[in-house]
């Protein structure tokens, strides 16, 4: 990289020197500083992936929120860059995004994780054992027999329940306080049909950064659906609320052959600093084919290996879908007053962001069900979720913050179709 030559090893006490002639490229900017992010990576008691993967953002939102404490700066000032030396295209608008009432919470619930410091209990790991086992015996029986499509129903809602329980908590650093085993069990996510190192950027890095804001979130992007105000309105979208649900069916077996696409074109600018791990996830990603070779060795027609595999992918598209879907998207959902840059970071998680249910929906769902509180705690585990919910809706009430929880998966799905009515409304001149 040809940066390279021009900074000193991260494990130098001095900063990075510069060569006359180049700037810094690869920083990470946390309050207002610029860090080099290679030498930030190879310190990262989490592992490299993470940071290597905000290179070139404002990192403090997502380290403030992982770690539920400010970045230590005496620590790392021998990665300090000067705002001089970081080159134009890495340079960054002022971030002024407050953090004292996320701290005061952060203070409130730490009793309540104390018991793990937030991170898995001990019976997660039999839970986890139960899902992915039954994923793989499901796989490896593909090649001995021809299993009905019954059979390949419920291995899709597991492979849904991996995304939600199993592949979500590790690869936000919350599983375990070693590094190797949240990387080993974020895997899963490529053992799925999609990828670790993309999922990663987009939802940790992207998505939790800047939830519902309309100029950065690009999960309010999807074809076929005006989630937000901005898109151009055409006559199709009066029945969005109709037809999301048919768009969410075919979601998860679109994406599985977009990511197999994206990830053999090999990585682009934006990853150019996770090869290892993008080769990694290409070498995992040849479960896919394998599959499908499965279904046609066993089932009696290419028709019956084309149903099942289309079936295995879009069962669990549409559950992970509509339950991501109804969590951001609902009535009273903020988003064009969404900036991410600037306000009040509790406001801007919590108000663009609801939760459904209770514990059982959680057990269920990977604690997915608690957005709010997954948004303001990601890197603690879900089974903690439902315990500091009681905290988290008390101190957000009483400083005026909307906190909304629906009762019923019925009440959430009610309000994201009438929501998604109103945006499909044609507006007024």
């Amino acid at each position: 990289m040809a940066i390279d030559s021009t900074i000193k090893s991260p494990s130098s006490s001095s900063s990075p020197t510069l060569n006359s002639t180049q700037l810094v490229r690869d920083v990470i900017r946390i309050e207002g500083k610029y860090y080099d992010t290679k030498g930030l990576a190879s310190t990262h008691p989490g592992g490299e992936l993470i940071v290597r993967l905000s290179n070139q953002t404002d990192g403090t939102a997502l380290f403030n929120s992982s770690h539920r404490r400010r970045f230590p700066h005496d620590k790392y000032k021998h990665l300090l860059i000067k705002e001089e030396n970081v080159d134009p295209v890495s340079r960054m608008a002022p971030n002024t995004q407050n953090y004292d009432l996320y701290f005061e919470i952060c203070e409130k619930i730490k009793p309540i994780i104390s018991p793990t410091q937030g991170f898995a209990p001990w019976w997660y790991f039999i839970k986890v054992f139960v899902l992915v086992a039954f994923v793989i015996g499901v796989d490896a029986s593909t090649f001995i027999w021809a299993r009905p499509l019954w059979v390949t129903a419920i291995q899709s809602l597991f492979m849904a329940w991996i995304g939600l329980n199993v592949q979500h908590d590790a690869n936000h650093g919350a599983v375990s306080r070693n590094w190797k085993i949240n990387r080993a069990l974020g895997l899963t996510q490529d053992l799925c049909g999609g990828t670790s190192v993309a999922w990663s950027y987009n939802h940790n890095v992207v998505h939790h950064v800047h939830c519902n804001d309309v100029e950065r979130d690009h999960d309010l992007d999807i074809p076929l659906l005006r989630l937000m105000k901005s898109v151009p309105w055409t006559m199709s979208y009066k029945l969005q609320q109709f037809y999301f649900l048919g768009l969410e069916a075919v979601f998860g077996l679109v994406h599985v052959v977009q990511t197999q696409v994206w990830m053999w074109r090999g990585p682009d600018e934006k990853m150019r600093l996770v090869g290892k791990d993008w080769d990694l996830s290409r070498a995992i990603s040849m479960i896919i084919p394998l599959r499908f070779i499965g279904f046609l060795i066993t089932q009696p027609t290419i028709h019956d290996a084309l149903l099942h595999t289309a079936l295995q992918y879009c069962l669990g598209g549409l559950y992970l879908a509509f339950f991501f879907l109804i969590s951001h998207n609902f009535c009273g959902a903020k988003k064009e007053g969404i900036d991410s840059t600037s306000g009040c970071f509790v406001t801007n998680q919590t108000e663009t962001s609801s939760n459904v249910g209770g514990a059982l929906l959680a057990f269920m769902n990977g604690g997915l069900n608690f957005q709010i509180e997954h948004h303001l705690f990601p890197r603690v585990h879900h089974s903690y979720y439902h315990k500091i919910a009681p905290t988290v809706r008390k101190m957000c009430q009483e400083r005026g913050i909307q906190y909304m929880h629906f009762p019923t998966i019925k009440d959430n799905f009610v309000s994201t179709f009438n929501h998604l009515e109103q945006l499909g409304a044609k507006p007024s001149e």
